[in-house]
């Protein structure tokens, strides 16, 4: 049984955009961090502990994908976010303290929000013949850290989206990689 699942989610992985990808560790940090606040509350503190831990590690690999070199301030503050995040959780871990994971879920919720919004806009214009590079429309990735660094992520050109909105969807992308 082990197997089939391990098998269905490479599948899913496999077969999701990167974009998808990003919402899903967004998803998973804050289902594990809400998890922990249970654990926590049944004064089950080796499940808590294993939960947090669970939630820094996705943090982690958050930070990891991040490109730097192309994503510039953003990717930068970014990264500051992450390592504030997982340093609260790593004070919640250690006092039992439902409300810092409470402002960790608050900020992680928020930068998946603000990716939910960008996203679908991002990868159906990347589905548009404007972008003729195979990676750019190709809408799969494999699974790996560079899920978000290459440079096929699929981001309109600036010249193809109204301006106020092309600016702040490149700098998005670019956080993690993407970009024209």
């Amino acid at each position: 049984m082990h197997k089939a699942a391990q098998a269905y989610l490479s599948t899913q992985v496999h077969t999701t955009s990167k974009g998808e990808l990003l919402i899903m560790l967004y998803d998973a940090a804050i289902k594990f961090m809400k998890q922990a606040k249970v654990k926590i509350n049944e004064k089950d503190y080796a499940a808590k502990g294993i939960l947090i831990s669970k939630a820094i590690e996705v943090i982690s690999e958050l930070t990891a994908s991040l490109n730097k070199e192309k994503g510039g301030e953003l990717a930068e503050n970014l990264s500051r976010l992450y390592i504030y995040c997982n340093t609260r959780l790593l004070q919640a871990n250690l006092k039992m303290d439902t409300e810092k994971l409470d402002e960790v879920i608050r900020i992680i919720d928020g930068i998946a929000s603000a990716y939910r919004e960008i996203i679908p806009t991002q990868e159906a214009q990347a589905a548009v013949p404007l972008q003729t590079t195979a990676t750019a429309s190709s809408g799969t990735t494999n699974v790996n850290r560079s899920f978000v660094n290459d440079a096929g992520y699929g981001m309109p050109k600036a010249h193809n989206m109204p301006a106020p909105n092309a600016m702040r969807l490149k700098k998005a992308a670019n956080a993690y990689g993407g970009g024209a």
